[in-house]
C-alpha cells in the first residue's frame, strides 16, 4: 500500500449512536496510521463534547436541522440552513484539506458531505440500523464504500458499494467479549440506560419497577444513566425505597458498567446492541417509537430473534416491566442463555474493516 498521511474529515449526528462508531473508526485508524489526523463536524449538541472533547478530537459545528417529521415551514428553514451548510462545510474541507469523508448518519452528515463530493473526495458511510436513515440515502449514490450494521439494511444501497461489518464497539468494550460471566450466588446487578440523552419513559417506568422488586425482598444492585431532566426524580425513586442506585447523567466508562452488569435495560439503539452483543449481555429493550421508520424495533427483533433479549414495547412498558424483569431473574440459567446468545452475534472486528478500507480509499485502491 502506498504511503500517505490520512487526513478524515468526520460528520456525525449529534446523539452516541452516532458519534461512536466515528470515534471508533477514528480510533482504528489511528492504530494502524499514527500520524493520522481527523477533524469532527457535528450539530453542537451537548453529547458532542461529552464524547469527543475527553478524547482530544478537534471538532466544527455547523447549524443545520432536519428535515423528517418537520412541518412544511421548518422544512424549508431546514433547507435554507443545509444550503448555508454546504458553503460552510466548502470552507471547512479547504481549511482541514482532508483525503477522505466519512459520514455517520445524522443531518449533518449531507452539508458536509456534499461539499466533500463537490471538492472530489472519496466518502464512506457508515449505516448502524437495520432501516437506512434519510441522510445515508441521499448520500449512498455518491458514497465509494458504505458500512452497513445490519444486513437488513443492504436493499437500500448499491450492492457493488456494500460491505457488511457490523457496528463497530470501542476496544475496551470488545475486550470483555473474552470475559467470563456468571449469573446468581448474589444480588443482581442491573443497569438501566436511555443513551447518551437518557429516555423519560424508560426512567419513569424503571425505576419504580425496580423499587418494588426491592421492597418485595428481590436482591438487587442499580446503576441508573438517567440523562439530565430526570436524574433528581430518579434518584428520590430509589432513596424513597430504601435503595442504594447509583444515579447520573451520562456514564463515560460505558465498558466498566458493562463488566459489573448481569442484565441491562435499554432503547434498542443500534450501537447499544453492538456493545450487548460484544459484552455478552442479557437484555430488557424497550425500542423507541418515534425512531424514524421504527428502526429500533427491527433492531431490537434481531437479538430477540436470537434469544438474546426479550423487547417489551413502550406502551405496555409501565404495565409489564416489573413482571419482565421478575421472570428472568426467577432462574440464572435464563441470564446465562441469554448471554450465550447475545456473544454469539458479536462481531469485534468492524471498526478493523472499516479502518483498512478507508485506508485504501485515500491512497486509490478500491
Amino acid at each position: 500500500m502506498a504511503s500517505a498521511i490520512p487526513r478524515i474529515l468526520i460528520a456525525a449526528g449529534g446523539t452516541g449512536g452516532h458519534l461512536w462508531p466515528a470515534v471508533s473508526l477514528a480510533q482504528a485508524v489511528r492504530r494502524k496510521s499514527p500520524e493520522a489526523e481527523f477533524l469532527f463536524v457535528g450539530a453542537g449538541r451537548p453529547v458532542e463534547a461529552k464524547i469527543l472533547d475527553p478524547l482530544g478530537f478537534s471538532r466544527k459545528i455547523l447549524e443545520v436541522g432536519g428535515l423528517k417529521g418537520r412541518s412544511l415551514g421548518r422544512q424549508i428553514t431546514a433547507l435554507g440552513q443545509c444550503f448555508r451548510a454546504v458553503g460552510q462545510s466548502l470552507k471547512i474541507v479547504d481549511e482541514f484539506r482532508p483525503n477522505l469523508f466519512f459520514g455517520a448518519g445524522g443531518y449533518v452528515t449531507v452539508p458536509v458531505g456534499l461539499a466533500a463530493r463537490l471538492r472530489g473526495l472519496p466518502m464512506t458511510l457508515h449505516e448502524q440500523n437495520s432501516r437506512p436513515g434519510l441522510s445515508n440515502k441521499v448520500l449512498g449514490r455518491l458514497a465509494k464504500k458504505i458500512f452497513l450494521g445490519f444486513e437488513d439494511a443492504a436493499p437500500a444501497f448499491a450492492a457493488s458499494k456494500i460491505l457488511f461489518t457490523g457496528n463497530p464497539v470501542r476496544p475496551e468494550i470488545a475486550a470483555l467479549h473474552s470475559q467470563p460471566r456468571s449469573f446468581g450466588g448474589r444480588a443482581t446487578r442491573i443497569l438501566v440506560t436511555g443513551g447518551s440523552q437518557g429516555a423519560r419513559a424508560l426512567n419513569r417506568a424503571a425505576a419504580p419497577a425496580l423499587a418494588v422488586l426491592h421492597k418485595s425482598g428481590v436482591a438487587l444492585t442499580v446503576v441508573h444513566q438517567s440523562g439530565e431532566a430526570d436524574r433528581s426524580w430518579v434518584e428520590d425513586v430509589y432513596r424513597e425505597a430504601g435503595m442504594t442506585a447509583v444515579v447520573a447523567e451520562f456514564f463515560q466508562d460505558m465498558a466498566s458498567l458493562y463488566a459489573e452488569t448481569d442484565l441491562v435495560i435499554g432503547r434498542a439503539g443500534a450501537l447499544t446492541l453492538a456493545e450487548l452483543a460484544a459484552a455478552k449481555l442479557p437484555s430488557i429493550l424497550v425500542p423507541l417509537p418515534t425512531a424514524a421508520d421504527d428502526h429500533q424495533t427491527r433492531n431490537a427483533i434481531a437479538l430477540s430473534e436470537a434469544h438474546a433479549a426479550v423487547v417489551v414495547p413502550e406502551k405496555v412498558l409501565a404495565e409489564h416491566l416489573r413482571t419482565v424483569i421478575a421472570g428472568l431473574l426467577i432462574a440464572p440459567q435464563q441470564l446465562e442463555n441469554m448471554s450465550a446468545a447475545a456473544g454469539r452475534l458479536a462481531r469485534l472486528a468492524a471498526d478493523d474493516e472499516m479502518a483498512e478500507a478507508c485506508l485504501k480509499l485515500i491512497v486509490g485502491e478500491s
